[in-house]
């Protein structure tokens, strides 16, 4: 949460420094990197300490981006972010389309069969490149739920719940 209580998701994760003038790259974690441009501040998560950060620069760089926050103006002052979490107020999320979701509103979802099974929560999302696949897990068992029409019959943010058909499995 931000200090006004808004919630704050992760856009991009600070590798390493570059340069000598305080310049972090950047990976980005969000379908459309080019949000980085237009941003003037940004909340910097390192293990639980969130600081929030003005933006000095930020600039593209190979399938990364660059950015350099204040107080950082030498490689020195950049090493104590590597790994860190970059995010901003999910309010600055750009809108989605109908049916469509942003990884941070699907993770933690707790997801059911149609006939009302508990299979447990979304953990984590594997990108495929045709489509996703949700990873779920509870304590006995994890499923690979590919994130297609026949499966996903309903997304529920609001009751923080997925519906699913599971599909037939095959045995020889």
């Amino acid at each position: 949460m931000s200090k006004e209580g808004e919630s704050i998701v992760v856009i991009g994760r600070v590798m390493r420094e570059w340069g000598l003038k305080g310049e972090m790259i950047v990976q980005p974690l969000t379908f459309a990197p080019e949000r980085f441009l237009k941003l003037k501040d940004v909340f910097v998560q390192i293990q639980d300490i969130i600081e929030h950060k003005k933006l000095k620069s930020v600039k593209p760089y190979r399938n990364n981006i660059l950015i350099s926050i204040e107080e950082c103006n030498t490689p020195e002052d950049v090493r104590r972010y590597r790994g860190a979490l970059i995010k901003i107020k999910e309010s600055e999320s750009p809108k989605l389309p109908e049916g469509v979701y942003y990884h941070y509103q699907i993770v933690g979802l707790s997801v059911y069969t149609v006939d009302g099974n508990y299979l447990g929560k979304i953990t984590s999302i594997f990108a495929t490149g045709s489509n996703d696949v949700y990873i779920v897990n509870n304590d006995d068992r994890e499923y690979l739920i590919p994130a297609i029409k026949d499966v996903i019959r309903e997304i529920d943010l609001e009751a923080r719940k997925m519906i699913v058909k599971l599909m037939e499995v095959v045995e020889e």
